[in-house]
């Protein structure tokens, strides 16, 4: 079915290369091979899909790989073999990326808040670029890393699954063009600016909201006799491909407006809409009882993964199906909760409609290439959960 061989010819081991066979078959038969432990399927020929198609959307968009996404060792190999820059959110990222002979170069170290130990490793290291929002972080870097390039990033409000204007960004009203100016003043060198709208953004439109902000400040520079040339518009791209496509129209008309002609580069940050789609997550049911609830029976179903283990990320658009290992009639479907293993009363996942369980059937988990490895935790003494990375012969 699969051999252990090489991928690409810059990923190496341990990767399965597929012989006409898909990922569902080598889950199956791991599963007929007397697996107990929950294990993720990555078909590594769907996040190569997803980087092409994305490159293809934006042709002018250079990719910087949000890896905190999913860190896994192929899929940054992937990654760096594709010929992708890294979205680095702290120095334990940047060690780990330099470990794969990328050029440091090709990283931005995009956290606003980093304590000067953090910035003489990254100068050290090499790393060039590096985000900022305020006044108390362009004290420190005059201080720990006064040759840096940096790129304000401004707060966005969006429609978002996960708003992240809160937390990182300044006011572009009230804060940005004060920034510009005390960074120049310090003799610090803005190179750009960066923006999020927030991860899983359901709004296309922020992004052009976005872009008009970024042009009046690249505007204000040039006024002012300085010139920014890095324009960083983030993450946040939904998977879904019909908000994908709304969201890359909107950015190609508002770059191609705002934006126009070579001399500034335009990089993204995509992390979720990389990776999602390549994992999904299969789980072994422990335990099942029925119970009544408003004279209803009701499945409680305890299965050996949860919210403190792969399913933290778990999202009320990610499917959950039985796992069949053979072909079966159809089966009623019966009101179920789905429980997770640990001691935790809150380690419930969701209320859901799946075919009646016992213990020893398996659920498949769709779409849990995003955050589920790079989120879980021991608790309760549960180990992390491997992944087998899959390759189609064609692509390896």
């Amino acid at each position: 079915m699969y051999a252990q061989a090489n991928m690409i010819s810059k990923v190496s081991n341990p990767a399965f290369v597929l012989h006409d066979h898909s990922p569902e078959d080598v889950a199956r038969a791991t599963i007929l091979g007397l697996q107990k432990e929950p294990f993720f399927i990555f078909d590594m020929d769907e996040a190569y899909r997803r980087i092409q198609y994305f490159k293809h959307k934006l042709p002018r968009v250079q990719i910087f790989y949000a890896m905190k996404a999913n860190d896994g060792e192929l899929m940054l190999k992937l990654a760096v073999a594709t010929g992708l820059g890294f979205d680095c959110a702290s120095i334990h990222e940047i060690h780990k990326i330099l470990r794969l002979n990328v050029p440091p170069t090709d990283i931005i170290y995009a956290v606003t808040m980093k304590t000067p130990e953090q910035m003489m490793y990254a100068r050290q290291s090499g790393v060039k670029r590096a985000t900022f929002d305020s006044p108390s972080e362009l004290v420190k870097l005059k201080e720990y890393w006064p040759d840096v390039e940096l790129l304000l990033r401004i707060s966005v409000k969006s429609d978002s699954v996960y708003q992240l204007g809160i937390k990182f960004g300044c006011n572009f009203e009230t804060e940005a063009t004060d920034l510009l100016d005390k960074a120049a003043c310090m003799g610090l060198r803005v190179a750009g600016v960066a923006f999020h709208v927030g991860s899983t953004c359901l709004s296309p439109e922020s992004y052009l909201k976005a872009l008009q902000q970024a042009r009046y400040l690249f505007d204000y520079e040039a006024k002012a006799g300085r010139t920014m040339r890095i324009l960083d518009i983030g993450g946040g791209f939904f998977c879904d491909d019909n908000l994908f496509e709304q969201a890359t129209s909107v950015i190609r008309k508002g770059l191609d407006e705002l934006f126009p002609g070579p001399n500034v580069q335009i990089v993204a940050e995509p992390g979720r809409y990389i990776c999602e789609t390549a994992c999904n997550l299969y789980c072994n049911i422990n335990n099942v009882k029925t119970i009544t609830k408003n004279d209803k029976p009701l499945n409680m179903v305890y299965i050996n993964d949860g919210l403190h283990g792969s399913l933290r990320s778990f999202e009320k658009w990610h499917t959950i199906h039985k796992f069949e290992l053979e072909t079966t009639k159809h089966e009623e479907l019966e009101d179920t909760i789905l429980w997770g293993p640990t001691s935790d009363p809150r380690d419930c996942l969701t209320e859901v409609q799946l075919p009646r369980c016992t213990p020893r059937d398996w659920l498949v988990f769709k779409t849990q290439g995003a955050y589920a490895s790079t989120f879980s935790s021991k608790f309760c003494g549960f180990g992390l959960v491997q992944t087998r990375f899959l390759i189609s012969f064609d692509l390896w």
